[in-house]
């Protein structure tokens, strides 16, 4: 009975999933549309309180189900006889994935991480780590790992005989869209079950590491870019905390960086700044201009010295995660902390720092600075 589901729980589903509906004009009829397919209905599609209602037989028919009406019970009943045929179609692909050596084990579960393929990881895997992993895979739809970085390449470079099992450390070469990122190495042990070989343990704790550390660099990169040029980021490693599916890091950052602007006055908060006295001139006291005046002399000064020369900005900063069953950390879940002057870390908050506001939002801050300096 597990194919039969009651169309209350599953036709919100099926709507969600696959149903396109589209009300092209006020006159014009909502259409329903299966997998690119227009389908023909008895009774029209119809927007309710903005919702599409639509006829569930006519949905779950061209989906290759068959829908029964009980009248004692008045409930819909939904059969999907395909259902048996895609999981035994799906028993088949992992018998033959079914890894024949140790060496070959390994190398199908580093080339599924690095497609991030978790369907392929999850084949390769020993009967206790499917167990542990299925759950979180199938809510990520099988899709392990970031977009960025990414596993550029890896290799094999240590196999030992451990008694019945083997272990091997494996290293990755990571990248992002700005070139090479660094690399790690994980150690995954590898047993029999049968006649083929299963990935039985991983060992992530430099990879995890390294992937925080990545996040740490990601976040620098997107805090200074926009408005500075980036001479170079140093990231050092303090501490490193993994407690069952949860990971923290601790580093000591530091950003050699300078302005990214030809000279002082295109900098957004100087803009801002010169813009307020070019526009209130007029209407300023003697004194107050002075007091603008000056100000923006000021800035010129300490701005051409950041022009000049790169400045070294020293952060301590603290990333945690959640990690997925196959020890790569679920993006997602990621939470950055920085240290204050007494050594309590924060939560760091992207709108509260000036440095992720927009050219047009600094220099608006610059013009409201000038505004309160004369008390207007």
């Amino acid at each position: 009975m597990r194919n039969k589901l009651i169309a209350a729980a599953l036709v919100t589903v099926l709507l969600a999933a696959v149903l396109t509906a589209a009300a092209l004009a006020e006159v014009s009829p909502v259409q329903l549309v299966v997998n690119g397919r227009v389908i023909e209905t008895d009774v029209p599609p119809q927007l309710v309180n903005g919702r599409t209602i639509a006829p569930v037989r006519q949905v779950v028919e061209a989906l290759g189900a068959e829908v029964k009406w009980d009248e004692r019970t008045r409930q819909v009943w939904i059969y999907s006889p395909e259902l048996d045929s895609l999981q035994r179609q799906i028993t088949l692909l992992q018998k033959a994935l079914a890894p024949a050596t140790p060496r070959d084990a390994v190398g199908k579960w580093a080339k599924g991480l690095k497609e991030r393929n978790g369907a392929l990881q999850f084949a390769v895997l020993a009967p206790e780590l499917q167990e542990q992993s299925h759950s979180d895979l199938e809510s990520r739809g099988w899709v392990t790992g970031v977009s960025s970085p990414w596993v550029e390449r890896f290799e094999i470079i240590k196999e030992t005989q451990a008694g019945s099992a083997r272990e091997y450390e494996v290293r990755f070469y990571w990248a992002t869209s700005t070139g090479p990122a660094g690399d790690s190495t994980t150690k995954v042990t590898v047993r029999q079950y049968g006649e083929n070989w299963y990935v039985s343990q991983i060992q992530n704790d430099g990879f995890i590491a390294e992937q925080l550390k990545m996040q740490a660099r990601e976040y620098l990169t997107q805090k200074y870019r926009q408005h500075y040029r980036i001479d170079r980021i140093e990231i050092t490693p303090l501490a490193m905390n993994i407690a069952g599916s949860r990971a923290e890091a601790e580093f000591k950052t530091t950003v050699w960086h300078a302005i990214a602007c030809a000279t002082p006055a295109e900098w957004p908060p100087q803009k801002g700044r010169i813009k307020y006295l070019e526009e209130n001139r007029q209407n300023l006291t003697p004194e107050q201009i002075r007091k603008i005046e000056e100000r923006i002399d000021f800035w010129n000064k300490e701005l051409q010295g950041y022009i000049d020369k790169p400045i070294e900005v020293n952060e301590f900063l603290k990333f945690t995660a959640d990690l997925d069953g196959m020890g790569v950390i679920k993006k997602d879940t990621v939470e950055i902390f920085y240290e204050d002057p007494i050594g309590k870390y924060l939560p760091v908050k992207k709108e509260d720092w000036p440095a992720f506001k927009t050219a047009e939002e600094l220099e608006k801050l610059g013009y409201e600075e000038m505004r309160e300096l004369v008390g207007r």
